[in-house]
């Protein structure tokens, strides 16, 4: 069953399985990332702020409600 990456814990990985919107699809496949690739959370800032996330050794930031609309399974 498909999670948000938002719900995922710190130091948890995942599998990025999808985008909930197209906007963000176009986004993440424009910098490399793409569905099947393994993602883990290194940090979340408190009251839905920043996710900070490893994609395949790259590091990357995502707001809260970006963060929302990516969906990963285990």
């Amino acid at each position: 069953m498909p999670l948000r990456l938002s719900d995922l814990a710190i130091g948890k990985s995942a599998i990025l399985d999808g985008f909930s919107i197209s906007q963000l699809h176009k986004k993440m496949l424009s910098m490399g990332v793409s569905p099947g690739q393994s993602i883990s959370v290194v940090r979340k800032l408190p009251w839905k702020g920043n996710l900070y996330v490893r994609i395949n050794g790259r590091a990357l930031a995502f707001r809260y409600e970006e963060a929302n609309q990516i969906l990963v399974r285990d």
